[in-house]
């Protein structure tokens, strides 16, 4: 898999040939030819012009074995040592690195030292040295073991210094940084082919660092160290990334973003941090696990960088960031951000795993970059294109239009109509180095684009095609300044209503991507920092004076009505909006901001023309007034307003009303008002004993009272407000003349009510009455509008008093009183609801047992007699009309015998 690209011209090849360069490309787990040696890396060759790729042979030997007290023993460890993670190349020099390389340190144990390895080339991949220098006799974890030597690696022009960045650890698990130092020649002459350990003179090394340091991974990640001078003073720059680098973030917790460390050298090896670091800006991205140096890419006398980020974007694919250089470092933000197409679900692209710039590959005269993707074995090049500076001006002349002056002809159909217009002139320069002979571009000029987004209501269009929108296709020769002029025209008056706002006019300028490519197959690109958009204004002129400035007085007053909490409150808001400035009010309206407890409804009074409107959690009304409103107007007009949503939070309910700059509040009192009834619900009448009741001389059941009577009490709120709290108190007579009446049982309440008494409400012990009069005490809870309570009270009848006065009847009068104690609201009602009212829960009759079965004798003798004398009139008169004398309708018998036959047979 491509791990660090770089690359590198051919031993006999021309600079200016590009079919002669080749680039290197290192695959850490590759399989070679070294005798039993399992995945130890490579370094692929890959010439420009063709697709096929060679293995550099750095290094064709196997393990080496010593003999150690006659005992043939395997002292190096070439097995995954990831050979080709660090490859890098200066002029003819190369180098390449294996930080996963490690040796036996001690013969009798099977102990060994990650120490990494590399392998050097000065003469163009001829000959090679081994450059090993962490393999030293200070092994071990507190000496220079699990090194890692060569996981970054670089070049600099100072004496063609190999800066080495091991990976050294105190311990196991806490990694920390060390620089090594030294010159290609001082490395050449110390090595020896038969010596394992090499001692290279005149290397150089940072010193051991301190334990608060450690996790610190100084240097450590895949050649993201770079040098190159960034600020263009002749010397070498050192950029250092921190991928594991954390900071708090804005929930205080601490948060991987990774950052870039930037050392501007300001003499021979004397580093001072820059003004600036550049830091990730997503989590776990590992923000500068790759670097490399670009060359100048925009061709501003200051070289670039790129920044890997190979967990980094949208779906953690990879992303690689472009910052520019300026005389203080690099900027902090970046111009230009470059990502894979590779989507894989089951491991990350990672691209941006590895970087290499700074070379021509292309020969167009920009430096290109190649982009290795660890997820998928891919490598990526990215062309530099040549850079266009490019400026543009744009001129309105005069700047003000003049609606009196018609200078211009516009044909609309068959007629030609004067209108007011302005002349428009944009212009446009470009030049750059490396350029095509001609530049393609286009400019687009647009019409009051910021007040106005629909094109039927802009207020200027263009003279030649009666459009707010203009567009311009040209070539420009390199260095060549090209200028277009045409008019815009003022619409007519009845067409739109802002008249005092400024009319903007942008130009907006872009390189043509249908013009042909270069010789290279590239388009150039314009530098970043072109000013692509510019903008210019020019004004209606208005009947104002020479100033142009009109200065309207305007005035308003409003009034308004009384609402009441819970009603369904309706009102009109009047108001008198006057001018009584000397210019008109251009574009005059009236604003009504509404409370939260209020809607609109409708127009009060006079022809006004409003529209309803929400911004954000914000509704009003826009009233047009006039436009413009002239000196010595007075309108009055009126606006209807429900409130449904009336709450207790002030007294008032505040509307702001809003003319232009006068502002006028008007505040509708709100009161508290509730009007609360109670009623009964019973049955009228209670008529008793019950069949087969017999009076019973000791009462040990609730029956042996008498009968059940229920009384029913509904206390309801009939609005508009809420009642927080009320009482409900019921008395009803338990004696009378001394003779017991009631015997309460039992108290069923039915919503927020809760009730109490003196009086014992007992079914199951020993009746007893205590009392002469029975007294029921409920407080009432919360009552919303409509709502109500119900009290059912059951109680017996006493049923002895009645069998001894059996002619008697007894209304059982109750009293019932209920007053609102407290409301919710922090406004004092005008008056809190209170009441009283006697009320008869039934009419107790009695009737004796016998009283409706004993006759007296002489009624049922009566009764007898009148029933006979009627039955003998009734038969003398049946008598006296013959119903007892009917004849034989024959005759005698003698008188049949002497029938015809004919009357025989008709009988």
């Amino acid at each position: 898999m491509p791990r660090i690209l770089s690359q590198t011209p051919q031993p006999t090849a021309g600079e200016n040939d590009r079919d002669l360069i080749s680039i290197l490309i290192g695959a850490p787990k590759a399989n070679t030819s070294q005798p039993n040696i399992i995945e130890g890396g490579a370094v692929y060759l890959c010439p420009w012009s063709q697709s096929n790729c060679s293995i550099v042979s750095f290094d064709k030997q196997g393990d080496r074995y010593f003999y150690i007290n006659d005992v043939n023993t395997q002292v190096e460890f070439k097995s995954h040592q990831w050979f080709g993670a660090t490859v890098r190349s200066h002029g003819n020099s190369i180098l390449a690195c294996a930080p996963m390389y490690y040796w036996r340190t001690k013969h009798d144990t099977p102990f060994a030292d990650v120490t990494g390895t590399c392998y050097l080339s000065v003469d163009g991949l001829k000959t090679f040295v081994e450059y090993a220098p962490c393999r030293t006799e200070r092994h071990g974890p507190a000496g220079q073991g699990y090194c890692q030597g060569g996981f970054s690696a670089d070049f600099t022009k100072f004496k063609s210094h190999v800066f080495v960045q091991p990976l050294k650890l105190l311990l196991p698990i806490h990694p920390i940084g060390q620089l090594i130092s030294a010159t290609t020649e001082e490395i050449v002459k110390a090595y020896y082919p038969s010596y394992f350990l090499l001692s290279v003179s005149g290397q150089i090394q940072t010193h051991q660092v301190q334990g608060n340091y450690d996790d610190s991974y100084l240097g450590e990640e895949r050649h993201f160290m770079a040098a190159i001078d960034i600020n263009n003073d002749g010397l070498d720059d050192l950029v250092v990334g921190a991928p594991l680098f954390m900071c708090r973030g804005s929930s205080g917790h601490l948060e991987e973003l990774g950052k870039v460390y930037v050392y501007l050298q300001k003499g021979p090896l004397l580093l001072e941090p820059s003004q600036s670091h550049p830091l990730g800006q997503q989590v776990f991205s590992r923000f500068g696990s790759s670097l490399a140096a670009l060359g100048d890419l925009n061709q501003d006398g200051f070289n670039d960088i790129a920044i890997g980020c190979p967990y980094g974007g949208d779906d953690h694919q990879g992303l690689v960031l472009i910052y520019n250089g300026y005389p203080g470092g690099l900027m902090d933000t970046p111009t230009q951000t470059l990502s894979g197409q590779w989507a894989s679900s089951s491991f990350p692209a990672s691209f941006g795993f590895a970087l290499r710039g700074n070379r021509d590959l292309d020969k167009n005269g920009y430096p290109d970059l190649i982009v290795g993707a660890f997820g998928i074995d891919k490598a990526v090049l990215y062309r530099a294109r040549p850079i266009v500076s490019a400026t543009a001006s744009l001129t309105v002349h005069p700047t003000m239009f003049n609606q009196e002056e018609k200078t211009c002809w516009l044909i609309a159909g068959s007629e030609t109509i004067a209108v007011s217009c302005v002349s428009l002139t944009f212009c446009l320069l470009a030049n750059g180095k490396h350029l095509p002979s001609h530049l393609g571009f286009v400019a687009e000029v647009q019409l009051d684009s910021v007040k106005q987004t629909q094109e039927s209501i802009r207020r200027t269009l263009f003279l030649d095609n009666q459009q707010p929108s203009l567009v311009k296709t040209f070539s420009l020769a390199n260095g060549e300044r090209l200028c277009h002029e045409t008019r815009i025209y003022l619409r007519g008056e009845d067409e739109f209503r802002d008249k005092l706002s400024p009319i903007y006019i942008s130009l907006n300028f872009s390189l043509d991507p249908q013009a042909p490519v270069d010789k290279h197959g590239l388009r150039p690109i314009l530098n970043y920092q072109t000013e692509q958009f510019i903008e210019q204004k020019a004004q209606i002129q208005l009947d104002c004076g020479d100033d142009n400035i009109c200065v309207p007085d305007l005035k308003l007053a409003v009034h308004g009505t009384e609402v009441y909490l819970g009603d369904e409150n309706s009102f009109s808001l009047t108001f008198n909006a006057r001018n009584e400035g000397e210019g008109g009010a251009y574009e005059a309206e009236l604003y009504v901001v509404l409370p939260p407890e209020a809607d609109y409804s409708g127009i009060a009074r006079n022809n006004l023309t409003c529209s309803y409107e929400a911004e954000n959690q914000t509704r009003y009304l826009v009233c047009d007034l006039g436009n413009p409103m002239k000196p010595g107007t007075s309108l009055w007009a009126g606006l209807r307003f429900t409130v449904p949503r009336l709450k207790d939070t002030h007294n008032t309910v505040q509307f702001d009303v809003i003319i232009l700059i006068s502002v006028a509040r008007a505040n509708v009192n709100s009161k508290v008002c509730v009007c609360v009834s109670c009623s009964v619900s019973r049955p009228d009448k209670v008529i008793f004993p019950p069949p087969n009741w017999t009076v019973h001389q000791s009462l040990s059941e609730e029956q042996d009272i008498g009968p059940e009577l229920q009384q029913v009490y509904e206390l309801v709120n009939n609005g508009p407000s809420v009642v927080s709290q009320s009482t409900l108190e019921v008395r009803c007579p338990l004696r009378a003349h001394g003779h017991e009446l009631l015997y309460p049982v039992e108290v069923v309440t039915e919503g927020p009510l809760s009730c109490s008494s003196k009086t014992t409400f007992n079914v199951c012990e020993a009746i007893t009455l205590v009392l002469e009069c029975w007294r029921l005490q409920c407080d009432v809870g919360l009552l919303e509008r409509g709502a109500s309570v119900i009290l059912n009270v059951r109680s017996r009848v006493w049923a002895e008093t009645f069998i001894e006065r059996p002619y008697k009847q007894y209304a059982l009068e109750c009293l019932v009183q209920y007053e609102v104690e407290r409301m919710p609201y922090s406004i004092p009602p005008k008056f809190k609801p209170s009441g009283s009212k006697k009320v008869t829960p039934s009419d107790v009759i009695w009737n004796k047992p016998d009283s409706l079965l004993t006759v007296p004798v002489w009624i049922i003798i009566l009764a007898i007699l009148a029933g006979l004398l009627l039955l003998s009139l009734l038969i003398y008169l049946l008598y006296k009309m013959g119903f007892f004398k009917r004849s034989d309708p024959y005759g005698t018998t003698m008188e049949k015998a002497q029938l015809k036959p004919q009357a025989s047979s008709e009988a």
